[in-house]
């Protein structure tokens, strides 16, 4: 086989297993968790958004051509309590009639470290677009699958979440830490 031919064989291959790893990997809902706290009257209240959508576009040999969009369904919050998850998805709040979908696009991907990504994007909840970074951490699944997990903090006054007395005060803390972890399949061949 002449050096040409080799050539093309060995960049042809580099090719496909560029594009495995590139390709979007499918969400593995009933592993995926994205969870919040928010501390109301000093008492930290717990709770998860059940229902989300992911897709993840996350290569490794090149950080910069990754993408992330993840669309969260906010009737879908929980926090074991009826009575308070009515209030927090009602209009002063999130208002899931009139904004029922949380998202994140990614604007940028940035690798400091092996298995470690700084993803700026675009936060939009209730209609305000914000720009955040959301840091990153991967590991591989036996499955050929990849672990995402990270956190970040909202601010309920940036997107105006909140209403009346519960919003006056330190009666509900502004700050609302968010953790994620996000069990992806293999990426599609």
């Amino acid at each position: 086989m002449s050096l040409p031919v080799r050539t093309a064989i060995a960049a042809g291959l580099l090719a496909v297993c560029g594009l495995a790893l590139a390709a979007p990997r499918p969400l593995v809902a009933a592993k995926s968790r994205i969870d919040f706290s928010v501390k109301e009257m000093g008492v930290t209240v717990s709770g998860q958004f059940r229902k989300f959508e992911a897709t993840i576009d996350l290569d490794p040999a090149r950080p910069e051509a990754s993408k992330a969009e993840v669309v969260v369904d906010i009737a879908s919050l929980t926090t074991g309590d009826a009575d308070a998850d009515a209030i927090a998805v009602d209009k002063p709040w999130l208002d899931k009639l009139g904004f029922p979908k949380a998202t994140f696009k990614s604007t940028a991907v940035k690798s400091p470290a092996p298995n470690r990504y700084e993803v700026s994007g675009v936060l939009t909840i209730r209609g305000k677009a914000r720009p955040i970074v959301v840091p990153l951490t991967t590991a591989a699944q036996a499955d050929g699958g990849l672990l995402a997990t990270g956190g970040f903090s909202v601010r309920r006054s940036d997107f105006g979440i909140g209403g009346g007395e519960w919003n006056e005060g330190d009666l509900v803390a502004d700050e609302v830490p968010v953790t994620f972890s996000l069990t992806l399949g293999p990426a599609a061949r």
